[in-house]
C-alpha cells in the first residue's frame, strides 16, 4: 500500500490523538469523511495501523522512576528470544535491539530506583542479559512514552 502525504497526515493526527473522529480528521485535512474512513480502513487492513492505545500518566500509578537499561544478551544467538521475553515483563515499556557496545535498550518504569533494581535482578537478568548499565531519565515529556511522530 502506498503511503502518500494524506495518509502520513492521517497517521500523524491519529498518533497525536487516536480518539479523533473521521469527521474531525476530514475537517483538519479538508477531505471528505468517507475518504478519511476509507483510507484509515485500508491502512488497518494493510497492518499499517495495528491498533489504538491509551496514553497513561504513569506517575499517577506510582511509577515515578523512568530508566533506560543498556545490556547485552548472554548469548548473542538468542537476542530475538531474549528481547521477546523481556517485552513480557511488567514495567517494561519497550525493548529495542541496538548497535554499539550494548545490543539491547530496555525502557522501564518503576516506583523507585530500589524497585527498578529488584525488577532487574529478579525478573530481567534471569531472562539472559549481562553487562547492564542503568541510565536514569531525569525528565521526559509525556510524548516520550508514546508512539513517535512521523516526519
Amino acid at each position: 500500500m502506498k503511503i502518500d502525504g494524506i495518509n502520513k497526515k492521517i497517521l500523524y493526527l491519529l498518533q497525536r490523538d487516536a480518539r479523533m473522529t473521521y469527521k474531525e480528521i476530514a475537517l483538519e485535512l479538508e477531505r471528505s469523511e468517507t475518504t478519511i474512513r476509507d483510507r484509515i480502513k485500508a491502512m488497518e487492513d494493510a497492518s499499517i495501523i495495528q491498533g489504538y492505545t491509551a496514553m497513561i500518566d504513569k506517575t499517577v500509578l506510582g511509577l515515578n522512576f523512568f530508566a533506560i537499561i543498556l545490556a547485552n544478551p548472554t548469548s548473542f544467538s538468542e537476542v530475538d528470544d531474549v528481547t521477546e521475553k523481556i517485552k513480557q515483563v511488567t514495567n517494561v515499556l519497550r525493548v529495542y535491539q541496538i548497535s554499539g557496545e550494548h545490543k539491547l535498550a530496555i525502557f522501564i518504569v518503576a516506583p523507585s530506583y530500589q524497585d527498578l533494581k529488584q525488577i532487574l535482578k529478579h525478573r530481567i537478568i534471569p531472562l539472559g542479559i549481562k553487562d547492564e548499565e542503568i541510565i536514569t531519565v531525569l525528565e521526559a515529556d509525556r510524548e516520550f512514552l508514546s508512539p513517535l511522530d512521523l516526519p
